[in-house]
């Protein structure tokens, strides 16, 4: 992991960042600081040798960013570099982001997981947000990748967004799809800002909505196929029944408000975690290939779910676990998963936990909740690949041979609602979960009523005990054990 460095001339402003900085590192990156001289009548200043000393402190194979105030602190860490082994100093990048700003961009990107150029562009972009705030015009970063530029003579085409929904997972892993054969260089852009549209990872972060305009570019031999096949593919909704005037239309079969009365079925379905563990250099091509042989055997996974979820309720079911394939197909997060695991050290078991669960934060991070609920298709598509690492495939839920039930849990994942039967299952009860989820998204398409976020139905039900889920109110009704009371539950 990226570590940071704080050189300051004062040792009280060091300590001062590097408690700010702490409080969001929780676990990750290391930082040390390099501040002041050792003189009691004149503190304020650099040592070379302090930087030096600081340096070695928390260097790793993933880097060292140094991070300055003041003109002679650059001498200083210059010098430092000098003095350092020179395989060492060939691992430390010198940033000109300011000190404050920059120190806490920098820790949160590393922390993150972030190597070191990536890291080094957050922190000198740093100031970008004031900027906005304020009105003021924000420097582009010196370093790191930029946003790929179209030629002079490329071809672009425009188009506003009809799907209510926006680009979600489903039109986007379409998007995706159809631009992946091209020869071509891409860009998709929306108020300026642009992302590989090839890359479902990168589509997630541009979060279009419904009436934005986004804009493809195109350069190369098959720019005019390309931008072809996009424009097609917007009439056709992207994969989505649009209509114009109205909006999308679902189908589905509808569920009249009221209750249902089953008895209960408590599932605790299998929930797998990885432990934090550190490997031999010896042994990371292995761990890369298990995970790799993972990553396979999970692919084939959502395929079958695919077939199985058009084969019981349609297309826009089975896009959901064709979007879910395509996602860890994106080459970008294939090279995260090898890099963590040959510079960290990790473990195939946690590289791919500390990845996926990196990019469900930042669906959780955004504005869209429909997007914010995607969250939960990376976690299930993690439950699988860790499976396949360690204690097998994820078996299908086991519902038995009853005339119906009332299913009640903490949560199911998306791919868990696949093989459930209306007959069997009369409704769904959940103490967490979330009505913009596909897991919700597919007990309605299933006709199965679904209640989320009944805080303690977990607690208060046991297996075979008789209960009422009123749809209306969103409440469960739990019968009275002999001689007691009946326990009433609310959604949250």
């Amino acid at each position: 992991m990226v570590n940071i460095v704080v050189v300051s001339h004062s040792l009280l402003l060091a300590q001062g960042v590097a408690q700010l900085a702490e409080q969001m590192i929780q676990g990750g990156c290391r930082l040390a600081i390099a501040a002041g001289v050792d003189d009691e009548a004149h503190p304020i200043g650099t040592d070379a040798v302090k930087v030096m000393e600081a340096i070695a402190s928390v260097d790793d194979p993933a880097g060292v960013l140094v991070l300055m105030d003041l003109g002679s602190a650059l001498l200083s860490a210059e010098t430092a570099l000098e003095l350092l082994d020179r395989d060492m100093a060939q691992r430390v990048r010198l940033c000109a982001a300011p000190l404050v700003e920059g120190t806490l961009a920098a820790v949160v990107a590393a922390s993150a997981g972030g190597d070191l150029p990536r890291v080094t562009t957050e922190a000198l972009g740093a100031l970008a947000a004031k900027a906005r705030q304020l009105g003021e015009p924000a420097d582009q970063p010196a370093a790191g990748p930029a946003t790929p530029v179209m030629p002079a003579d490329g071809q672009s085409v425009s188009w506003k967004v009809l799907n209510p929904n926006g680009l979600h997972v489903r039109p986007a892993a379409q998007l995706a799809g159809v631009l992946a054969p091209f020869k071509a260089d891409l860009l998709l852009q929306k108020e300026g800002r642009g992302v590989d549209p090839r890359s479902l990872n990168q589509l997630a972060t541009l979060q279009v909505r419904q009436g934005d305009t986004i804009r493809l570019l195109a350069s190369g031999p098959e720019a005019q196929q390309a931008l072809d096949a996009f424009s097609t593919l917007a009439r056709r909704g992207f994969g989505e029944h649009v209509d114009a005037r109205a909006g999308m239309v679902l189908g589905g079969i509808p569920v009249p408000p009221g209750g249902i009365r089953a008895p209960v079925l408590k599932l605790r379905p299998a929930r797998y975690h990885a432990r934090s563990e550190t490997i031999s250099r010896a042994q990371v091509t292995g761990q890369q290939q298990r995970l790799r042989s993972a990553m396979a055997a999970t692919r084939g996974d959502l395929r079958r779910l695919a077939h199985r979820a058009g084969d019981a309720m349609g297309p826009d079911q089975a896009a959901i676990f064709s979007a879910h394939a395509l996602l860890i197909e994106d080459e970008d997060l294939l090279r995260a998963f090898d890099q963590r695991i040959a510079r960290q050290l990790a473990g195939a078991e946690a590289a791919v936990q500390h990845e996926l669960l990196a990019m469900a934060g930042e669906y959780l991070a955004m504005e869209d909740p429909y997007l914010r609920a995607r969250e939960l298709d990376i976690r299930d598509i993690l439950n699988r690949v860790l499976g396949h690492l360690g204690a097998g495939p994820v078996a299908p839920l086991s519902i038995g041979d009853g005339d119906g039930v009332l299913l009640v849990a903490e949560e199911l994942m998306p791919s868990e609602m696949i093989g459930l039967e209306r007959q069997k299952v009369k409704g769904i009860c959940l103490s967490e979960g979330n009505i913009w989820s596909h897991s919700a998204i597919l007990a309605r398409a299933q006709g199965i009523p679904m209640v989320v976020g009944v805080s303690g139905c977990m607690q208060a039900t046991r297996t075979g005990q008789m209960a009422a889920l009123d749809m209306t109110t969103g409440s469960l009704t739990v019968d009275k054990p002999a001689g007691g009371k009946k326990a009433g539950l609310d959604e949250a």
